[in-house]
């Protein structure tokens, strides 16, 4: 039945297919018998049965046949110990009886209660939960965000306090700090540009910036000194929110308003100015005039330095920063209009003190210096005040002799009705009207003295002196180049006053009596001494001119000169 495979010092025996080919017909014949035997409850079809169908197929013949002996042996033994362990521990068995049922009857409850949880209870629990998890999402989503706040809460109170910071540093003046907040604001806003938070924050910041740049610009317009102005200058650079070109012209523009300030603070010195009083008018002029050109020269100067340092003379750490061809553009227009300013000024409110040449000198001396000083910054202006004050001397030189004549004129055209010898001369020489001896030569006089014989004539006299008030305030200011306009206007008023004196012999009559003879004499000395010494004190007392050559007597003045010579001749 058994194949038996040799090998060195053992022996094995292999099934062959044979015996496994004999093992299933055995178990399928077991099987036929047990299904034809109805109370056969023996099951061929066990893993234990098939494997020891197989065992007995394995077994040689006379092992097969003590295999039924053993069998019942075995059976027998089981039997024994199994009747002993039931009558040792039958207490044991009840009680495991009792147990299995009531397990049986546990399970059975645990799984119809199962059953019913699984189909009713947890659908409707997993219903509840989904709205319960539904109808929670925002208060765990708030939550969420609070407890994230809160664990942020420093770097947030940080954030949300740099707009108050901001505003306290632009507040106090602390300007780069205020700037050093505000780049980090910037920088976080390009980070986290749909924070709604610190979109907020720069918003409030960039309003607080605003602040610092209308404070800073309102500085520009207040009374500073330069670091100030520098200083005030370079935050706004840093601020980034003005090129160098109108930064330049915002500066300008600042100065001028407190330019411009400082101007009308000084238009009160014209309060006293109305038109009657001359003399207190004249004195306010030209107190005006002074103040306005120490708060121009002040002003102006400050300006042009200020300016030149803060935009012209910028250098970095390695070379020299060219600025802009416009900002030097803003400075010499500027001061352009400054300087004609000033000189429109002077041409407005100067006429006003034409008759008053102390204050003329001392006003162009001030400005001398004034000039000179600017030269320093390329603004001498020197040469634009010559002809604004020539023609203000040549206007009151010609108005000093015009109202000198013009008195002269009045004085013996309201005394024609009266006797020549009561008021041409004074009472003393009235009864032998004295006249320049023969050997009076008013070229050798003195330009600067009156000479005496004019006394007696108290209207020649004070003729005399009236000119010679308006010569010495033309000492004092005397333009080189004046000296024609100024002997020209002062032949006019002597052609005027001859007329008038020829007027005067006229309406006399004849010449014969004694009324003609003081008017022949009064014509000598006006002719021979009082027209020679005026014209000399002029031409060599002022000017230091010969009188003889170009300045000698020509024109109607001659003419009407050689007429009163004409009626002097008459007394000899």
């Amino acid at each position: 039945m058994t194949e038996q495979a040799e090998l060195p010092g053992i022996i094995v025996e292999v099934p062959s297919e044979a015996t496994i080919a004999s093992s299933a017909n055995l178990a399928e014949m077991l099987s036929t018998g047990a299904a034809e035997s109805s109370s056969s409850k023996v099951s061929f079809s066990s893993p234990t049965t098939t494997s020891y169908l197989s065992h007995l197929t394995t077994l040689p013949l006379d092992t097969l046949l003590s295999e039924p002996t053993s069998l019942s042996s075995t059976s027998a033994q089981l039997t024994n110990a199994l009747t002993t362990l039931c009558h040792t521990n039958y207490k044991t068995f009840l009680s495991l009886h009792s147990t299995t049922n009531t397990l049986s009857d546990t399970l059975s409850s645990v799984t119809s209660s199962l059953t019913s949880l699984i189909s009713d209870a947890l659908p409707a629990l997993e219903t509840s939960t989904r709205s319960f998890g539904e109808s929670s999402k925002s208060v765990l989503s708030e939550r969420r965000k609070t407890s994230l706040v809160l664990d942020q809460y420093d770097k947030l109170h940080d954030l949300l306090e740099i707009p108050s910071l901001v505003e306290s540093c632009v507040r106090n003046g602390y300007f780069q700090e205020a700037l050093d907040l505000s780049a980090h604001t910037n920088t976080l806003a390009k980070r986290f540009p749909d924070i709604p938070i610190i979109v907020d924050v720069k918003a409030e910041v960039d309003i607080a910036i605003r602040s610092m740049l209308a404070q800073l610009l309102s500085t520009l317009r207040e009374q500073a000194k330069l670091p100030a102005l520098f200083k005030s200058v370079n935050f706004l650079r840093r601020m980034g929110i003005l090129e160098e070109d109108e930064l330049a012209l915002a500066f300008l523009s600042s100065r001028m308003v407190y330019l411009k300030a400082s101007f009308e603070s000084v238009e009160t010195e014209k309060k006293g100015i109305d038109g009657v009083n001359k003399d207190r008018d004249r004195e306010s002029y030209a107190r005006y005039l002074r103040k306005y050109i120490d708060v121009w020269r002040e002003g102006v100067y400050d300006l042009v330095t200020q300016y030149t340092t803060i935009f012209l003379e910028r250098t970095s750490s390695s070379q020299k920063t060219q600025p802009p061809p416009v900002v030097r553009t803003l400075l010499s227009t500027l001061t352009t209009n400054l300087l004609t300013r000033l000189l429109t000024t002077l041409k407005t409110n100067l006429p006003a003190l034409r008759s008053d040449p102390p204050a003329l000198s001392s006003l162009l001396t001030q400005l001398t210096y004034c000039a000179t000083s600017f030269a320093r910054v390329g603004m001498d202006f020197k040469a634009h005040l010559a002809p604004i004050f020539h023609e203000e001397v040549k206007s009151g030189v010609a108005e000093g002799f015009g109202e000198a004549g013009a008195s002269f004129t009045r004085t013996v055209k309201a005394s024609s009705s009266q006797s020549p010898s009561r008021w041409l001369v004074s009472a003393s020489a009235a009864s032998n009207p004295p006249t320049p001896p023969p050997e009076y030569d008013i070229e050798t006089s003195p330009p600067h003295a009156a000479p005496h014989v004019l006394v007696p004539y108290p209207p020649i006299a004070l003729y005399a002196n009236a000119l010679l008030t308006t010569l010495n305030g033309l000492r004092l200011l005397a333009p080189q180049d004046l000296l024609p306009d100024a002997v020209e206007a002062l032949d006019n008023t002597l052609t005027g006053s001859c007329e008038a004196f020829l007027q005067l012999a006229e309406m006399n009559g004849d010449h014969g009596d004694r009324e003609g003879a003081v008017v022949r004499a009064a014509a000598q000395v006006f002719g021979q001494v009082f027209v020679p010494f005026v014209r000399r004190a002029l031409i060599e007392g002022v000017y230091g001119a010969k009188v003889r050559g170009d300045w000698e007597v020509s024109g109607r003045l001659k003419e009407r000169l050689n007429s009163v010579d004409v009626l002097a001749r008459g007394n000899t």
